[in-house]
This record gives C-alpha cells, structure tokens and sequence, in this order.
C-alpha cells in the first residue's frame, strides 16, 4: 500500500504532527508542500494532508497544491489542521476542491498547537506549550488508528456559524501583499536561515542581507527560525517572543521529503 503525507509548516508543528503519524504508520514518505511543487498522487493508496489554518481557511500555497493534485478516486485521503483556536472553513474548503476531482475527504482532524502569529501577539508560554504538544501525541496516536484501518469519518466542521464568518475573514487574506513589511535590525548577522526555510523562495541574501519578494505566504518561518530574532515585521514585533516547535531542527525544513519504515 502507498502512503503519502504533504505538510506544510513554517513553525514546525505540522511537520512535527506529520512525522509522528507517519512514524506509527510505517512505510511512509512525508513531503513538504514548497513553491511549485508538482505531484503525481494517482498510485497512492492513502494521502494526508497536515496544514496550519491561516485566517480560519487553507494557506494559499496548500489550496493551489491540492487543486494541481492528481489523486485517483478510491484512494483513501485525510487531512489535520493545526491551529489554536478553531479550523472555520479551512475543511470545508479543502473537500470542495478535493470533489472537483471526483475525490472525497475520507476524514478530517484538527490538532491545537501553540499559537504563533506573532505579528499580533507572543506565543504561549513554555508550561502551556508542553501541555499542547502533550495532546497532541495522544492526538495522533488516535489518528494513526483511524488510518491504518482506513476509517471515514463526519467531516470536522465546527458549524455553519464558524464556517460562514471562516470564509468572510479568508476573503481578506490576501499574503503576497505582506512581504513589504520584513526588514532585519541590527542583529542580522547574514546566516542565510530566512532564504532556506521560506517555502516560497520569496527570500534572498543580497549583500549579505534578507530581501523579500511578493510571493509571501506569510508562514512567518524566517521571523520564527532567525537564530537572533532580527527579522521584524513593521512596528509591532520588536522584542516579542519568537516560536517554532522545540522538538524540530531547522535543518528539517531543508530536506523537503522523510521516509518512514
């Protein structure tokens, strides 16, 4: 049986969710979801698809992956959603696009984490991050169960009243016309982690500085992984706390497909 799972992560706590699922299912190849990337599903037997919710709705990149995505029409795909607070359509939007294939969303799952917009506020602090990431392995063995024996599942829709005020908000979402807003201070010492961890490729050193393009996805992985916390956005995060999961490596986000035995 074929087994895949694309995430996509700027903090690491998809991939974190990702790799734990993969782990317990065994023969599992786990792919980052990055810009222009191109996948032929069809043989694949089981396809997950692990995402943060941004603006109560899919990332822009993780809508436009799925919608190029071949996927044949008995193959068994599920979804998670990472947040902290509530998925509003991101699910539902997930399965109109995935019906336009003929396909269906045989189950959905929505994981809390840490939450980390750090454009308008701090993280968590450590005690209550420990406890997310506490559920969140219970989670998941939970999960691992459910696909291993290919159980559908209600769709994990959180009501109409959610849904509906989910997709007003996404309608304002609108990422590439953020980039404007990063600069570096004077802590930017040149490493070069904000151009490699960006899924967008919307970072490049020029001069020995970051410089960003318009195609921001607004993951915020080169403000989260700056090793100076140099990289700020306008005004408001000088001196706010920076996160990205402590049980992944920055060097994880580098290697864009993991294999699992």
């Amino acid at each position: 049986m074929s087994k895949r799972i694309y995430y996509f992560s700027g903090t690491g706590n998809s991939l974190k969710a990702a790799k734990d699922l993969a782990a317990l299912m065994g023969d599992t190849v786990v792919k980052r979801i990055v810009n222009n990337l191109k996948e032929d599903a069809a043989s694949h037997d089981i396809i997950g698809i692990v995402f943060p919710v941004y603006y109560y709705g899919l990332p822009k990149m993780v809508k436009e992956f799925v919608e190029g995505l071949d996927i044949s029409l008995d193959c068994y795909v599920f979804a998670i959603a990472t947040c902290g607070g509530s998925v509003g359509a991101a699910f539902r939007q997930l399965q109109d696009i995935l019906e336009t294939k003929g396909v269906s969303l045989s189950s959905s799952y929505k994981i809390k984490m840490p939450d980390n917009y750090q454009l308008m506020y701090s993280p968590p602090s450590p005690e209550k991050q420990q406890q997310h990431f506490k559920l969140q392995e219970e989670k998941i063995r939970e999960i691992a169960r459910s696909v291993n024996n290919l159980t559908p599942s209600a769709l994990a829709d959180e009501g109409a009243i959610k849904r509906y005020f989910g997709s007003k908000l996404y309608k304002a979402f609108k990422p590439y016309k953020k980039a404007s807003g990063f600069w570096t201070d004077e802590r930017c010492n040149g490493c070069g982690i904000c151009e490699r961890v960006c899924p967008a490729d919307n970072v490049n050193m020029k001069e020995n500085k970051p410089c960003w393009g318009s195609k921001c996805e607004l993951c915020l992985a080169c403000m989260q992984w700056c090793p100076q916390s140099s990289v700020q956005y306008k005004k408001g995060t000088k001196g706010r706390a920076r996160y990205h999961h402590p049980y992944i490596k920055v060097s994880e986000l580098y290697n864009n497909q993991i294999s699992y035995k």
